[in-house]
């Protein structure tokens, strides 16, 4: 097939699936992923420039790809509509940086690639990590980038890698230290070469122009970096086995299973019939990203999950490395359809879950929106909610920041990883209670708890309570129910004589 009408398919292919697979995005008021509402109040503040709640600070943090791009869109469109855009984007880099790469390492466009999009919907999109994956798009771009240009000028070469991997570092951090090694692997097989040949010259220009792409954002971490509080600690080994399962691992776990183990078998009866076929440039690169995922722990002073991040990475990495062989054409199109029935079959799972989710927002959403605006609302909810479910509510609250323009505690204004922070003297309220104590003073009915949260709560004017199941609030002469629903509960604080 010729090359043209080769990558003609490739696209109409890819686009057909993007547009798939982006229809659950739209199919629900919010994405039910844990943390993105969170992250969509932030990007609220920073299109409003901050207000007396919250400020504005911006430093050259390595997580900021959401908290440029989407308030920029914001100022065009509703807030909702561009961060939803976002995700689109998202999953655009995502498949189209494998089919790019596999393009430039293969040297053909192929519909393999496309498989990627069987991963899009991965354990770390529903946690909402977002920016991490925008960045590891960015990377996979980069890398494909880094290997078209291999013969053009140096100097161009250069500006355009740093430019690359600027935008990967300010994407996130650990999208980075994956570029960084795709792009170390693929420069080993020719370095090896040259180095066993002697050219030692063509060795150290190699060896330059791998490390000038990589000199501004050293520069940012040495000249910002500070000794973060935290450990170094390893969850057990066998959790590096089953973190691999993480690219399915979301809504039907049957069905993610069966999911997974076709995949699995699919690349092993490739690779036993040694059909599978890595791009040599590739494979280091795959070797070095196993070897991150082995090494890396669960946690690293104040980073925690970084091992987890990495399986989407290797998976998606894997298959745009590889140009599988099939015995026939007919072969390859029975695996094809197999593939297409898999993916159609995720999307109805994703898509009847985002639409439950979209009913049960929808509902949480009208009590939110019956709040004055300028609220200030206090958030309770329970150890075990912290988990990515079906219809995370955790961070539900924090929409009231956009919404309602309300002081939500729970907002993230971390000074290290966001570009906000909250003012005086609301960061000291919001210091005062947290979460899990006010669950356990007026939920549990913790009397200690109680009386340590009660100079807090004079401060709020309402309290929104979460959990994962169903709960009861006691009943309380100084909170007046407002909204309540089984997971997501809110009451107005009294402040009469009696009450905090």
């Amino acid at each position: 097939m010729p090359t043209e009408w080769a990558a003609i398919r490739v696209l109409i292919a890819g686009l057909a699936l993007l547009a798939l697979f982006c229809i659950p995005i739209f199919s629900a008021v919010l994405p039910p992923l844990f943390d993105y509402p969170n992250h969509l109040a932030r990007f609220w503040v920073l299109a409003m420039g901050g207000n007396v709640f919250y400020g504005v600070h911006w430093a050259p943090l390595p997580n900021l790809a959401g908290d440029v791009i989407v308030p920029m869109l914001a100022r065009l469109m509703p807030l909702d509509v561009a961060g939803k855009l976002f995700l689109v984007t998202v999953f655009g880099q995502i498949v189209g940086g494998a089919a790019s790469l596999n393009r430039a390492a293969s040297g053909g466009w192929r519909l393999w690639p496309l498989l990627s999009v069987a991963f899009l919907y991965n354990r770390q999109f529903l946690w909402g990590f977002v920016n991490y994956l925008f960045g590891l798009g960015v990377a996979l771009c980069g890398a494909a980038l880094w290997l078209r240009m291999e013969r053009a000028r140096a100097s161009l070469r250069v500006i355009v890698s740093a430019l690359v991997a600027l935008l990967c570092f300010f994407s996130h951090l650990a999208a980075f230290g994956l570029y960084a090694l795709i792009i170390l692997g693929i420069e080993v097989q020719p370095a090896i070469a040259e180095l066993r040949n002697r050219r030692w010259s063509a060795l150290a220009r190699r060896m330059a122009l791998f490390a000038a792409q990589f000199l501004i954002p050293a520069a940012i971490v040495l000249g910002s970096w500070r000794v973060a509080e935290g450990g170094i600690s390893y969850a057990g080994w066998w959790r590096k086995a089953d973190l691999l399962f993480s690219v399915f691992d979301n809504y039907s776990r049957p069905f993610d299973i069966a999911c997974f183990a076709l995949l699995l078998m699919l690349l092993g009866v490739l690779v036993w019939q040694q059909r599978l076929c890595i791009a040599p440039r590739l494979g280091p690169a795959i070797a070095l990203v196993v070897a991150a995922y082995l090494l890396l722990p669960s946690q690293l002073l104040s980073g925690s999950g970084l091992d987890h991040r990495i399986p989407v990475a290797l998976f998606v990495l894997l298959v745009a490395s590889a140009a599988p062989r099939f015995p026939s054409r007919r072969t390859a199109m029975i695996v094809g359809s197999l593939a297409i029935v898999v993916l159609l079959a995720r999307f109805v799972v994703i898509e009847s879950v985002w639409r439950d989710a979209d009913r049960i927002y929808t509902a949480d959403l009208a009590g939110l929106d019956a709040l004055p605006a300028g609220t200030k609302l206090a958030v309770a909810y329970p150890g075990d909610a912290i988990n990515a479910t079906t219809t995370p509510e955790v961070h539900l609250p924090t929409v009231a920041v956009a919404r309602r323009e309300a002081f939500v505690p729970t907002l993230f204004a971390y000074p290290a990883q966001q570009p906000i922070a909250l003012n005086p003297p609301y960061d000291r309220l919001a210091a005062a209670a947290t979460p899990f104590e006010l669950w356990s003073a007026l939920v549990t009915g913790n009397a200690e708890t109680q009386q340590r949260v009660s100079a807090a709560l004079s401060q709020y004017d309402a309290i929104v309570f979460v959990a994962r199941t169903s709960f009861v609030v006691p009943a309380r002469h100084c909170l007046r129910p407002l909204s309540v629903r089984p997971t997501f509960q809110i009451f107005a604080l009294s402040h009469s004589e009696g009450c905090p």
